[in-house]
Parts: C-alpha cells; sequence; structure tokens
C-alpha cells in the first residue's frame, strides 16, 4: 500500500518531502520507525491534489485531525491518517505538516531536498540541515539522532568554516564531539573557529582518540545537557499555540472523527 500511495503522489503530481524518522533512515542516522512524515506544500491546489491520493488510497482520519485546508496547514497543525495494508500487511499510521517547525518555506526547502530510490519509489526528501531542526523535538531520542545527520552531512562534504561551526551547533553528543575533532581538528585549527571554553580545555583528549577522562566527559555532558533542554523547552513553546487552537477546534465539533474515510 506505501508503495502504491506514492506512486499516487507522484501520478497527481502531489508536492511533498519525506521528513522524520523514515528521513533519517535513508541518511543513516536511524534504523526503525513506525511512522511516515510527510512535508506537503501547503498551497491549497496541492493539498486538493494530496486528499485526493488519500482517497484513492483508502485512508481513515487518526487522532486529533482538523479539515486539511490551506488555514490550518499553514498554521503549523498537524493531520494524522492510517493507510490500510494490503496482502497481510500492516496499516501504515501517515502524519501530515504543511509548516514544520524550525524551518523557512517549502519552497526555500528544494534546494537542499535529495531524492532517494527506495522500495517505495524515488522518494523527495528533506535536507539534513531543515531535517536536524524538525528533529529538535521534547523527545530525548532524537538527539543522538540528530549528531548522526550532522556527521553524516561532514562525511558527504569538505567541510568549510560555516559547516563546521554549524556542527558545533548542533552536535548533541559526546561521542559525536569528540568524532568531530577526531576527524576535523586540522580544520577547526584552519579557520579559527571560537571554541566553548570546556571544549578548549578538553580538546587533546577529545581529538586523541583515546576514552575521555570520565570528569572530562561528565562535564561536556553536562554542557550539552543543557543544549539539549533550550531545544526540548523552545519546542514545547512552539506547539503551545497550536495545541490550544486545536482544543478550540475540538470543542467547536470541527475535528475530523477518527476512523471515518477521508
Amino acid at each position: 500500500m506505501i508503495a502504491s500511495f506514492f506512486q499516487h503522489l507522484e501520478a497527481a503530481s502531489a508536492r511533498y518531502l519525506l521528513i522524520s524518522g523514515q528521513a533519517t533512515i535513508l541518511y543513516g542516522a536511524a534504523s526503525f520507525s513506525e511512522d511516515v512524515d510527510l512535508w506537503v506544500d501547503p498551497d491549497r491546489n496541492n493539498l486538493e491534489a494530496f486528499l485526493g491520493v488519500l482517497r484513492q488510497s483508502r485512508a481513515r482520519y487518526y487522532k486529533l485531525t482538523p479539515p486539511l485546508t490551506e488555514a490550518h496547514a499553514r498554521r503549523g497543525h498537524g493531520f494524522h491518517f492510517v493507510l490500510p495494508g494490503e496482502s497481510g500487511d500492516s496499516e501504515t499510521y501517515l502524519d501530515v505538516l504543511g509548516r514544520p517547525p524550525r524551518v523557512g518555506s517549502y519552497e526555500s526547502a528544494l534546494a537542499d531536498a535529495r531524492t532517494f530510490d527506495t522500495d517505495w519509489g524515488r522518494i523527495p526528501t528533506i535536507g539534513i540541515r531543515p531535517l536536524v531542526e524538525v528533529k529538535k523535538t521534547q523527545r530525548a531520542e532524537d538527539y543522538p539522532v540528530i549528531s548522526r545527520l550532522v556527521l553524516r552531512l561532514l562525511e558527504d562534504t569538505t567541510p568549510d568554516a560555516a559547516a563546521l561551526r554549524w556542527a558545533l551547533e548542533n552536535l548533541m553528543t559526546v561521542g559525536a564531539l569528540a568524532e568531530l575533532f577526531r576527524t576535523h581538528d586540522a580544520a577547526l585549527d584552519a579557520h579559527r573557529l571560537p571554541l566553548a571554553e570546556l571544549l578548549t580545555r578538553h580538546r587533546d583528549e577529545l581529538r586523541g582518540g583515546s576514552t575521555l577522562s570520565e570528569s572530562a566527559e561528565d562535564e561536556i555532558d553536562a554542557w550539552l545537557g543543557e543544549r539539549i533542554a533550550k531545544h526540548r523547552k523552545a519546542d514545547r513553546r512552539y506547539w503551545r499555540p497550536i495545541i490550544d487552537e486545536l482544543r478550540e477546534l475540538r470543542r467547536a465539533g470541527q475535528l475530523m472523527p477518527e476512523g471515518t474515510a477521508v
């Protein structure tokens, strides 16, 4: 069914990008995701084409879902669907956003997008940099994935000063920081990038290739914990007004009945 769904999207010329868990799998930063998450261009005509594909795929509404309108999509609401399985396959849960958090417009994301050949067909996928922003959620398990995405981007390029600065700002685990210093220490020196004081203090250990001392690891881990806590708090604040609006829609009886056909 999921392969057929993507084929229908292509036939309808629907504009979308694969995001979140399945995207991290394609980049080699994760191994499993239960759901399929899509960023759909919130243009009204594109949303109508997307709804047509959902109907063609016999999708049903799942969880708290408002009508898939341009206004709701541009407000940042999430839309939740179930695609039925075929030939003994299990159902697929599909989550859709018209405006994911912390990223720019759909059009701007296309510049970094990448198309992967998969078992589902050729799938347009969000680029690593905006994917990192999308993954800065309240879930603690997303932050090691972010670190692996950052290192994956550096593997694909000869990083310049801007890429290394971005990496220093977005690595979230001690091991990933150590990998950065082991692999790119000369480039960090060449670009004379400013480092946080504790990274300068522990730089020899980070780049040395040996196990960090327990005191150094604890100090860096606590520093990264503060960084992660800020992102998790920012994500809570981002979703608060959207959730409040969703509650208002529920009180007004304007949500789609769960389990009904699209």
